[in-house]
């Protein structure tokens, strides 16, 4: 397996600090599925691959326990987490419900401002798919930010923050499925077509537009990601 480069010490860095670094690269490599589902992550081959210490490590491990991204068994330690059709379905429902009344308050909510920032994001987005597009290629990180962000842009207006929480955790949740889907999608035509008409609906405030525009997305990269999961 190859090694991440050594995570950089600034003497400003804190201990939290480093873990979030590391949380982040490892959380990666499980969406990207560099790490298996039911893989046991053994803290001596991750100390060696993220070039960092015991202590942040396990802290960034914790982390990520308490995001679903792994689990832990007193006797075996710490494992990828599954993925399943079970837990699929269960996201695609949940993010279903949240983002509907997400956008409903978002739409009734948002200014200018907020129409500025969906344009800047969209405008980002569909940059970067006219590319992949182009060039043949699939979702990467930088799609996955650009995604994250037009989708995140559209729910800032609704004013209850617990609400945004919950829908920020469940589409990081999605990732894995989201990145697994791109293996059996015919090409990234679809999805940009699809957050066309997400943003198109948002800037015409035309709410069951847009609340079955999201839906149609969230259900289309259910789809191709279940006929990948193992029965």
């Amino acid at each position: 397996m190859l090694r991440h480069s050594a995570v950089q010490r600034n003497p400003e860095d804190n201990r939290q600090t480093l873990a979030e670094i590391v949380s982040d690269k490892i959380r990666n490599d499980i969406i990207t599925g560099i790490f298996k589902p039911g893989e046991r992550l053994a803290m001596g081959a991750l100390r060696q691959r993220y070039g960092i210490s015991m202590s942040p490590l396990r802290e960034a491990l914790a982390g990520l326990a308490a995001e679903q991204f792994i689990d832990f068994e007193g006797h075996r330690g710490y494992q990828v987490g599954a993925m399943s059709k079970a837990d699929l379905d269960d996201l695609t429902e949940t993010r279903k419900l949240l983002e509907a009344d997400i956008a409903r308050l978002s739409l009734r909510h948002g200014d200018e401002v907020w129409e500025s920032n969906i344009i800047a994001a969209f405008h980002q987005l569909a940059h970067t798919e006219r590319q992949m597009i182009e060039k043949g290629l699939r979702g990467d990180k930088e799609w996955e930010e650009r995604n994250a962000a037009f989708h995140g842009a559209i729910s800032e207006a609704c004013p209850l923050h617990w609400l945004k929480f919950l829908r920020a955790q469940i589409f990081m949740k999605a990732q894995r499925y989201r990145f697994l889907a791109w293996s059996a999608l015919p090409g990234p035509e679809t999805v940009a077509a699809e957050h066309r008409e997400i943003f198109e609906a948002t800037m015409a405030r035309d709410e069951a537009r847009l609340i079955e525009a999201i839906n149609v997305h969230i259900d289309n990269v259910a789809v191709y990601a279940r006929a990948l999961i193992p029965n």
